[in-house]
């Protein structure tokens, strides 16, 4: 199940956590940035069945795989922290232990622009 967070400035784009985990190869960890810009409003539709629908758009903007990460963990929140000096915000995203041995804690900080 994914995570969705807001931008707080622009209420038409938002981050997605999707996250999943299978045995023997552990925890994916993907951040999508996702924009209702553009698609269509199907609030008040009854059915979409051979509606013509403009979707949601989404692009990859972190894979955890790819982050340098001692451990890619359980990641399953995310918060909105400061601005930086160079206008960008920091994503703040943790994971819990889930009360096991071998999972940890893990706070992870990102810069979105």
């Amino acid at each position: 199940m994914p995570s969705i967070l807001a931008f707080p400035e622009d209420p038409t784009r938002y981050l997605v956590l999707e996250r999943t985990w299978v045995a023997g190869a552990g925890y994916k960890i993907h951040v999508y940035e996702a924009t209702t810009r553009g698609a269509t409003d199907v609030r008040d539709v009854d059915s979409l069945a051979g509606a013509d629908v403009v979707p949601m758009r989404k692009k990859l903007i972190a894979d955890f795989h790819d982050l340098g990460l001692s451990a890619v963990q359980n990641t399953e929140g995310m918060t909105w922290g400061p601005l930086l000096p160079t206008g960008e915000r920091t994503l703040i995203l943790v994971s819990d232990d889930n009360f096991a041995d071998d999972e940890a804690t893990q706070i992870v900080a990102l810069a979105v622009g």
